[in-house]
């Protein structure tokens, strides 16, 4: 059977790995492992069900679309978290689901997208700087994924920050680029909220799981992990609500320059609405009218129209109209 994982390595108890031969991998069973694959490879997929692992398990490793999620057997533990998809074309809220079977002596990992924290951690296992266990290597890719994501909520921050100084510039309201970012920028949070708040509750129950698969130390750095989580959600919606009160105060800016703008119109219309009355009155095809026939006619109506606008304003600077 044709295997195509990404990688299988063998723990050397020392921060090394050996690369494994992944054929040979059900007659090394006593090694340390730790095993890569793509998800969505239907031989990888075949190749799982020869491992002899739970059919539930199996269902959740090869999920194309969960979000973060965790549940423990008798002989292992399965963990899905989701990472930064660091790609150049790819959207931040675009996060990359890494699904985690880890055993005492095994660790399985699938995911379809490139993961940082995978190349990170199988990177410093070739230094000789790596995990020594299937658990110290879940620990680590854990670690690794919530920095990135604290790095993304960070930058964020400082994008909401940064759109709120071009908000507060007076002709702000009139800058369609402003408005862009920050519908964007609201839409980056949602996404990120959707995998994060389960993420963040994924790591609270982890902090007190009590299981063979996981040493006492690894439980105190899950402890870490969730704080950290904690921090990374708590500071999102901070982001969140900053990011609901500039649109508020864009909003309220452009309404007032619409109110402004209808106030001087509805002044002009109050003005002129009268004058029409009376020109189109004087204009009237009929017999009659008044200074139809007299030279100084357009003068004299001129002048009146003038002394009826001043009038008019003085009227409404009287009941403090402007």
């Amino acid at each position: 059977m044709a295997i195509t994982p990404e990688f299988g390595l063998a723990f050397d108890g020392k921060g090394g790995a050996k690369v494994l031969d992944l054929e040979e991998i059900p007659n090394k069973s006593e090694r340390l492992m730790w095993i890569h694959l793509d998800y969505k490879d239907p031989e990888n997929q075949e190749w799982l069900n020869e491992m002899h692992l739970d059919s539930r398990v199996i269902e959740n490793l090869l999920d194309e679309d969960t979000s973060p999620r965790y549940f423990q057997k008798k002989r292992g533990i399965l963990v899905v978290m989701r990472g930064i998809n660091t790609q150049k074309s790819a959207e931040i809220d675009d996060m990359v689901a890494l699904h985690m079977w880890i055993e005492k002596k095994r660790i399985l990992t699938l995911s379809h997208r490139p993961i940082p924290a995978v190349r990170k951690v199988r990177s410093m296992l070739s230094k000789g700087q790596g995990p020594v266990s299937p658990s110290d290597c879940f620990i680590a890719l854990a670690k690794i994924m919530t920095e990135h994501i604290e790095r993304t909520i960070t930058k964020i921050g400082d994008e909401v920050d940064e759109l709120e100084e071009k908000v507060i510039e007076p002709e702000s309201f009139r800058n369609k680029d402003v408005r862009k970012e920050l519908g964007q920028l609201r839409h980056k949070i949602v996404g990120l909220r959707r995998y994060l708040v389960p993420q963040r509750d994924v790591a609270k129950v982890l902090r007190s799981v009590t299981h063979p698969v996981l040493t006492e130390e690894n439980t105190n750095q899950l402890r870490e992990i969730y704080l950290d989580m904690a921090k990374a959600v708590e500071d999102l919606n901070s982001a969140r609500d900053h990011s609901t009160v500039t649109q508020e105060e864009l909003d309220s800016k452009t309404n007032v320059s619409l109110n402004q703008t209808m106030y001087i119109m509805s002044i002009v219309i109050v003005i002129f609405t009268p004058l029409t009355f009376i020109t189109g009155l004087l204009g009237a095809n009929i017999g009659g009218i008044p200074f139809g026939d007299d030279s100084r006619g357009f003068f004299i109506v001129a002048v009146f129209l003038f002394f009826v606008a001043l009038l008019q304003l003085s009227v409404l600077k009287k009941m403090r109209w402007f």
